[in-house]
């Protein structure tokens, strides 16, 4: 290879790194790229202004309230770590996103303890006001291993809502949750 064709190989590298880098910032500016069965739709991490929930946690909850379902720290997999548990109960959470926003993806982060199929559903409300709550939708189909932690992720196609009102349903032992996102649609 003379130097003529590595100069002109060099320049072409130069130029493809330059259109991958350029490309990438693009996509970065435009939200993170969370891909549904085919869905295309970019989304962003929406931030939670406030969570709270109709019970406290049975198990430790001085240490390991609710407000570490929204502090962006997932549990270790097993028996207690930091995981937010009810034990036997099925608590209502309600999330204040801060202002209306479009919600597309909603994501636990959750752990089965005595079943694969612990957490048997999750009902889903909204509301603009924080007084009348609509019910959106029930989940099902919610199967993991055990004492391990899995997001369970939730297509809410784009609900336009600032209060998110979610209570699961168990089968089993009861609810241990990690983490709960909310990602709002950016395209």
């Amino acid at each position: 290879m003379n130097s003529i064709q590595k100069q002109w190989m060099n320049l072409n590298h130069r130029h493809l790194i330059l259109l991958i880098l350029s490309f990438s910032i693009f996509q970065i500016s435009k939200g993170q790229e969370r891909s549904i069965s085919g869905d295309s739709r970019n989304f962003k991490l929406c931030p939670v202004k406030e969570v709270q929930s109709s019970l406290p946690p049975t198990m430790d909850s001085g240490r390991y309230s609710v407000q570490r379902l929204i502090d962006g720290k997932l549990p270790k997999d097993g028996w207690r770590s930091t995981w937010t548990a009810w034990m036997k109960k099925n608590p209502s959470l309600s999330f204040d996103l801060g202002s209306v926003r479009r919600i597309g993806v909603l994501r636990i982060y959750y752990q089965p303890w005595d079943r694969s199929q612990e957490l048997s559903k999750v009902k889903v409300e909204v509301s603009l006001d924080n007084q009348k709550f609509m019910t959106f939708n029930e989940y099902t189909g919610f199967v993991s291993e055990k004492s391990r932690g899995v997001w369970a992720e939730i297509d809410l196609k784009a609900i336009k809502a600032k209060y998110f009102r979610i209570t699961p349903d168990y089968d089993g032992w009861g609810n241990q949750w990690g983490e709960v996102e909310f990602w709002e649609i950016v395209n």
